[in-house]
């Protein structure tokens, strides 16, 4: 096709073109299409916009190629943490966690420790949904022998599992928020401990004053113990196993460049499972690839423990590839630029407001994309990724601010994939969601920040004065 001479987007053209690709999105992911067919198609009406246009196809081509340069790492980070998690479910530290957890359970302290041991379990392998269907699952199997309400304990669980996620580097959200808005993954992280780590406190104080006023009742502790005797059966079940996931932890602190510090979560986690369980090397090669199977018999076990592997990341790896071309498409057009300068930028006319506005456009997004964190942090990383730089507000806020809401207020969704996902499992109703306390506190910091410029840097990384 000959490029027709190009013309510059006006701010109806803009607005219009912007507003048909989020429908478009919207349309499809609540008809039931596939997350990452939607995104896809997201890119096609990109497409036509740059014919629109009359965009030079090498320039958009160029664009396409930078952005995909500039997403390699986190496309690598994202491979490896499939293979960890494999791993690690391979070499017994995942069990080794779950089986050291449950010791500790007592009905006074059981909705606190849901909350801290899901985040912990969400943290260490970086996904909510496996923390709500391993430690999750066993929190709540343990509270349905108490006077404690269900509601509460499963609010915990998906604070903690939410909690961990979000901070986890092994999360695939976390690495999408980071890569999306060119942000390095433990830059990233430490930006999020600004509004997190108060609201994680917040929340536990609230969850432990619960616990302690409606716990009660006896324990009966057949099933945790069925858990626990299935693990040990299984595994070897060794307190250095933690180690592992410790040095996760470490690496996040110590700031290591992202792909050498998995790569080295990865060899260490490889060389601890043949030592403690005697896995070959070509079994844990298959298991960091395909993931982690096992057949114990007890069917509660199973599912918590199958999973894992690269393969299990690809459907991720994908939408973020086509995300990622989406975005250079919609850059190439110009149309964000038109939307921040001739519609944002007239009405944020300060931090507090654009941060404000940033999560509640997240939130919008999320709840009519049906619970689409992926979706809800893209496209809010795209609308107002000018707005922070001309504003001169660090790239690590948008990226923080992404999570804050986008990532967050996926299970409290009540039609959204999240939400089913955790009735599903957990086998509740939408009666858990007033008690998911940490998310709904999280943004509460969020503003706080922006306010008091606690936790907000410049483009140059400089911390921000106080108004």
């Amino acid at each position: 096709m000959k490029d027709s001479k190009r013309k510059q987007p006006s701010t109806a053209f803009a607005l219009i073109s912007f507003m048909a690709i989020i429908l478009v999105l919207i349309i499809m992911i609540n008809m039931g299409v596939n997350t990452t067919l939607s995104v896809f198609a997201g890119v096609v009406v990109a497409v036509i916009v740059t014919r629109l246009l009359g965009i030079p196809w090498a320039e958009v081509e160029e664009k396409i190629i930078k952005t995909a340069a500039d997403c390699m790492p986190t496309f690598l980070i994202v491979i490896m943490v499939g293979m960890l998690v494999g791993i690690w479910m391979a070499g017994g530290t995942v069990p080794s966690l779950m089986y050291y957890g449950m010791q500790v359970v007592s009905p006074k302290i059981l909705v606190p420790l849901a909350f801290v041991l899901c985040g912990l379990t969400s943290e260490f392998t970086g996904t909510s949904f496996g923390s709500i269907a391993t430690m999750g699952l066993a929190m709540v199997g343990i509270a349905s022998t108490t006077s404690i309400p269900i509601p509460l304990v499963v609010g915990a669980v998906v604070s903690g599992a939410w909690l961990g996620d979000k901070m986890s580097p092994l999360s695939d959200t976390t690495n999408l928020a980071s890569g999306v808005s060119k942000v390095p993954l433990y830059d990233h992280i430490h930006s999020m401990m600004y509004t997190t780590l108060p609201a994680a406190a917040v929340a536990l104080v609230l969850f432990t004053i619960a616990g302690l006023t409606m716990g009660g009742g006896s324990i009966d502790t057949s099933q945790q113990q069925l858990i626990m005797d299935t693990l040990s059966a299984n595994f070897k079940i060794n307190i250095l196993l933690i180690l592992p996931a410790i040095l996760v932890l470490l690496i996040s602190v110590f700031k290591l460049p992202s792909l050498v510090g998995m790569g080295l979560a990865v060899v260490v986690s490889a060389i601890f499972a043949m030592v403690f369980q005697g896995v070959n090397f070509v079994e844990l090669m298959n298991y960091a690839f395909n993931g982690f199977s096992i057949e114990t018999g007890v069917s509660i076990v199973d599912p918590m423990l199958n999973r894992g592997g690269v393969l299990s990341m690809s459907e991720l790896l994908v939408t973020f590839m086509i995300a990622s071309v989406m975005g250079a498409i919609i850059t190439s057009t110009g149309i964000l630029d038109v939307i921040a300068k001739n519609v944002l930028l007239k009405f944020i006319k300060n931090r507090t407001v654009l941060v404000t506005i940033t999560l509640i456009y997240a939130y919008v997004v999320n709840f009519l994309t049906a619970g689409g964190q992926t979706v809800s942090i893209i496209v809010t990383e795209q609308t107002f990724e000018d707005a922070y730089q001309n504003m001169g507000i660090s790239r690590k806020v948008l990226s923080r601010t992404l999570e804050d809401a986008g990532t967050l207020s996926a299970p409290i969704v009540p039609w959204g994939v999240a939400t089913i996902y955790v009735m599903g499992v957990l086998g509740v109703s939408t009666s858990y969601i007033p008690y998911a306390w940490f998310i709904f506190i999280v943004p509460i910091f969020s503003i706080l920040c922006a306010i008091t410029g606690f936790g907000m840097w410049d483009n140059e990384g400089q911390p921000l004065k106080k108004k």
